[in-house]
């Protein structure tokens, strides 16, 4: 499965969104430079106007598209802006070889995040609201797969610092109970290629069906 990419790649991204800027709510002084945000990109991929530590960032990015499209365009990359209700900047390379591959339980927490990120957006009628999950629910999820491997807190920890490195979730809370909480960022529609969102839930079911028939393989 292809996903986002590690340092000085891209993410495999769905279809492109309104490249225009934000009207009125990016139109803000900001302490840092063009560069500053390109470095930021190739190194984390995305940018989610849902991560309030990242929101300066992202208004610059949504202000300076075309300074950056110049920075990356010959570097074999592009920067899209996807409008509501996603609100994610994204990098994205024109070259396969760019993109990483995580290893198969990585992949499994990613599919369950974005089959969660989609039935709890479905139940919130604001753009850009935050979708949060708790490990109880993701537990539910994996187990539901079969998989002979436990999804124990020391793993689920080391999944999400690579996740977390992408922008594509980010625990609220310590891990120690099932009521701790993670929120999930929109930007797991887009690490997966050639995503519409009107049938992500039906992809993703399928996909993570296709680990549960394969429950007993070792890990990749």
């Amino acid at each position: 499965m292809r996903s986002p990419n590690r340092r000085n790649g891209s993410p495999a991204v769905g279809s492109d969104s309104s490249s225009s800027g934000y009207a009125g709510e990016a139109e803000r002084e900001v302490s840092m430079d063009v560069r500053e945000v390109a470095n930021y990109l190739l190194n984390h991929c995305f940018l989610p106007s849902q991560a309030e530590d990242l929101l300066e960032k992202h208004y610059y990015a949504v202000n300076h598209l075309e300074e950056l499209r110049r920075i990356f365009k010959p570097l074999g990359y592009t920067v899209v802006y996807h409008s509501a209700p996603l609100k994610v900047i994204a990098l994205v390379s024109e070259y396969e070889g760019n993109q990483a591959k995580l290893n198969k339980y990585e992949s499994i927490l990613l599919l369950i995040f974005r089959l969660l990120y989609l039935q709890k957006r479905e139940k919130l009628s604001l753009d850009g609201a935050h979708v949060v999950a708790t490990v109880g629910e993701i537990q539910e999820e994996y187990q539901k797969l079969g998989l002979p491997r436990k999804l124990d807190r020391i793993t689920l920890e080391a999944i999400l610092r690579t996740l977390k490195t992408y922008n594509l979730a980010k625990p609220l809370d310590r891990l120690t109970e099932e009521e701790a909480k993670i929120e999930i960022y929109p930007t797991v529609i887009l690490a997966l290629p050639d995503n519409v969102l009107k049938s992500s839930r039906d992809e993703t079911a399928a996909a993570l069906d296709k680990y549960r028939k394969a429950g007993e393989e070792d890990d990749v």
